[in-house]
């Protein structure tokens, strides 16, 4: 065979050069000649991911993952909004692109197909980090992505991330954020566009929460000036044992509010709603009993409803 010719001398049949683990940006790779670049991704020890992005494999990372990684290897780049919220796992959402990415005022946002950039300064405490990834943390993460919305989606937000799982029902488990933590990330945003509507969500916001319609049945009688009820405690009976469990209640004048979801038209749970009124009767307690119907009008006929019920215990406005 013809030295010049054997596969040793072409260059197209060459193995690429050691490929570093990891995702990796173009700039990490400057050793390599544009050549070894197309022959380590011919030969799949290289894939690209987006522009001047790779992936050199040697781990388990979902494609979107590893260009995150890469993305935010810069110490001064942080996944942020809607991208932030997906890496934690907050409120169903989804990981796409874009990505928003966020970094500090003094850079330049960050302008590539495939991202939102943003410009703001993070402060440390409010930058963690979720599989590689530089995040903003639980309570930065609902303030960046709800500062722009209404009340009442702020409210669901907050209370969705102050709820830690019920043990009885969905195992173990940490809430993703404090009241504090949401406090304490509004009053250090400043003068920023919808701080003012954050203060009062993060006010407002409560633990133990079970379903946005609560919330919003919630909202709908603080609007309407009544008592602040408490949320998902339990009554006890005689003896100091737990008893039942309200949505909501208004202990001082023993009302009980539940709200009645379409799974209580099952019948072992219309059994059980209805022993557990017997005994809200037995032990001094009325209900307000909530269902899809009372939330008209902006959940008007639910606040007369509730009213009426305080009213009959003594309470007056």
């Amino acid at each position: 065979m013809n030295p010049l010719h054997s596969p040793e001398a072409d260059g197209r049949h060459r193995a690429p050069p050691a490929v570093p683990e990891g995702p990796l940006r173009r700039r990490e790779l400057a050793a390599w000649s544009d050549a070894d670049l197309e022959r380590a991704l011919r030969h799949g020890s290289l894939t690209r991911l987006a522009h001047g992005i790779y992936d050199a494999g040697g781990h388990q990372l979902p494609p979107m993952v590893a260009k995150l990684q890469a993305l935010t290897a810069d110490a001064d780049v942080v996944a942020s909004h809607e991208t932030a919220a997906a890496l934690l796992g907050l409120w169903g959402t989804q990981l796409r692109e874009p990505f928003h990415l966020t970094v500090p005022r003094r850079r330049t946002r960050i302008r590539r197909r495939g991202v939102v950039g943003h410009g703001v300064d993070i402060p440390a405490g409010q930058i963690t980090s979720v599989a590689g990834v530089r995040v903003t943390t639980a309570a930065r993460t609902w303030a960046d992505r709800f500062a722009g919305g209404s009340l009442e989606d702020a409210l669901i937000a907050a209370d969705l991330v102050l709820r830690a799982p019920r043990v009885e029902l969905e195992g173990p488990g940490e809430a993703a954020a404090t009241r504090h933590q949401l406090q304490a990330v509004v009053e250090s945003m400043g003068g920023r566009r919808g701080v003012a509507m954050l203060r009062q969500a993060a006010e407002l916001a409560r633990e133990r929460v079970d379903s946005p319609q609560e919330t919003r049945l919630r909202l709908a009688l603080h609007r309407a000036g009544l008592p602040e009820p408490e949320v998902n405690e339990w009554v006890l009976d005689e003896y100091g044992r737990p008893a039942f469990q309200p949505d909501l209640m208004f202990r001082e004048w023993k009302v009980a509010v539940q709200y009645e979801g379409a799974h209580h038209s099952l019948p072992q749970q219309v059994e059980r709603d209805v022993g557990r009124a017997e005994l809200a009767t037995a032990l001094g307690w009325i209900e307000a009993r909530i269902t899809r119907r009372h939330q008209v009008r902006a959940w008007e006929p639910a606040v007369d409803k509730v009213t009426a019920a305080l009213m009959s215990r003594g309470w007056r406005p």
